[in-house]
């Protein structure tokens, strides 16, 4: 997921590309799988996001950022874990530095608000997503990935907060009503993106669907919603056809990828060419449109 749009990070590509196999880039990966995870909950929960990260960059050929997430999460397994990633480590673009460094900001707090016991695996995510949308805020060429990784970090701070908020005060004297079931919590969206008339899994979806295999098991989900959908081109009828295979070959992947079979979580829901991301006229093809949502909750 490395741009190469930074010069010297061409120059690092080309030397590396080279000489990869001296160790170069991409070794750390390697250290880092040797390693026993240790201390807090929160350093483990960080080491196994970071790794989760570092694995995903390494299989896109970005060993630069595969080390950078790999030592990052030896720092964590060795119980030492490292804060979260400081904006003038990466080149961001001006016009997003000001909502990265909120979020910093909210997140540390957070953190040195015992989120680490509080909420020790959904701080570790909000942590892991934070430097990931840093990583892509810095390449901004993959808006998809970018939108991603912003999410899970959203709503991971969504559940540390919750966790970190107050009890409310027991109204006093009134009868008390019986406790309604807890609602369920959207925890992460992923996007998988098709060819057109196709239901094949692509390299690029196979690495969203691996990321997502492992957000599944990781946020103990309830419930996995596969929505399936195609662009305007073709009769209606078979567009539906198509979206539902789409959708099922997403959940085949996620079965094969994901520790835990989400057969029996997922709920697959079929639009067609309804509700398309992008609005087009009938007839007209459009990629952004021939997807499958992820919708993992909690």
């Amino acid at each position: 997921m490395k741009s190469l749009q930074n010069p010297k990070l061409k120059v690092l590509a080309v030397v590396c590309g080279a000489v990869l196999l001296s160790g170069c880039a991409g070794m750390e990966l390697q250290k880092a799988r040797m390693v026993e995870p240790k201390g807090t909950d929160f350093s483990m929960a960080l080491y196994k996001d970071y790794m989760r990260l570092s694995e995903l960059e390494f299989l896109e050929g970005d060993y630069f950022d595969s080390d950078t997430f790999a030592i990052r999460a030896m720092q964590s397994a060795n119980g030492t874990p490292p804060a979260p990633e400081a904006l003038e480590e990466r080149d961001l673009p001006a016009a997003h530095k000001g909502e990265l460094a909120q979020a910093r900001r909210e997140l540390n707090e957070a953190l040195a608000a015992s989120a680490t016991e509080k909420a020790s695996v959904m701080a570790a995510l909000a942590q892991s997503s934070f430097d990931c949308w840093m990583q892509e805020q810095e390449e901004n060429f993959q808006p998809d990935d970018i939108a991603a990784c912003k999410a899970d970090y959203m709503a991971a701070m969504k559940s540390v907060q919750s966790a970190l908020a107050p009890a409310a005060a027991a109204a006093p004297a009134a009868a008390p009503a019986p406790a309604p079931k807890a609602a369920a919590r959207m925890a992460a969206t992923y996007t998988v993106n098709f060819d057109f008339d196709s239901a094949g899994i692509t390299g690029a979806a196979s690495a969203i669907i691996a990321e997502a295999g492992m957000a599944i098991d990781e946020m103990k989900a309830s419930t996995v919603i596969l929505s399936g959908y195609t662009d305007r081109a073709g009769p209606a009828s078979y567009n539906m056809k198509l979206a539902d295979r789409r959708a099922k070959a997403v959940l085949g992947a996620l079965d094969i990828r994901s520790i835990k079979k989400i057969a029996g979580l997922a709920e697959i829901k079929v639009y067609g060419e309804n509700n398309n991301l992008v609005k087009t006229e009938d007839g007209v093809k459009n990629p952004e449109n021939r997807r499958v949502k992820i919708e993992i909750i909690r």
